[in-house]
């Protein structure tokens, strides 16, 4: 005969290994968007190193697919040399900040030009690739 106490224990058990196999079927999604927004930081600075120092091919190494069929080295050499000519003289990077919007891992670097501020943006996708890279005014 089941008894009251027996019925609880059984419904507080079958509770915790409900709670047991959501934890595991999110514990991978959840460290793979952990990881992406943690390496974010070091793929957006190690860009902005490759652009400094005219390597634009190694810009385009950590990009992903689309960014890479979208944006070849050549054209991001345009973009990354004009940029001095529009705005004045390369000089520091501000800290950068991080943040996620939409999933993705983005990282907002502010670079002087002149007497301008212009943010550098990289937006980073779950596989730990760059997705989305973008000079915007600064704001």
């Amino acid at each position: 005969m089941t008894t009251t106490a027996d019925s609880t224990r059984e419904n507080d058990m079958f509770k915790l290994v409900f709670a047991a196999c959501i934890a595991l079927a999110l514990g991978p999604a959840i460290g793979v968007a952990h990881a992406a927004s943690a390496d974010c930081p070091t793929l957006s600075s190690r860009l902005l190193d490759h652009l400094d120092k005219g390597d634009f091919t190694g810009a385009t190494a950590d990009f992903d697919d689309r960014m890479r069929s979208g944006l070849s080295a050549d054209a991001l050499a345009n973009v990354w040399q004009s940029l001095p000519q529009k705005f004045g003289a390369r000089g520091a990077r501000e800290p950068a900040r991080s943040s996620v919007t939409n999933g993705y891992a983005v990282v907002v670097t502010p670079l002087h030009y002149g007497d301008k501020l212009v943010d550098a943006q990289v937006a980073c996708s779950a596989n730990g690739r760059i997705a989305g890279f973008y000079i915007r005014p600064h704001h």
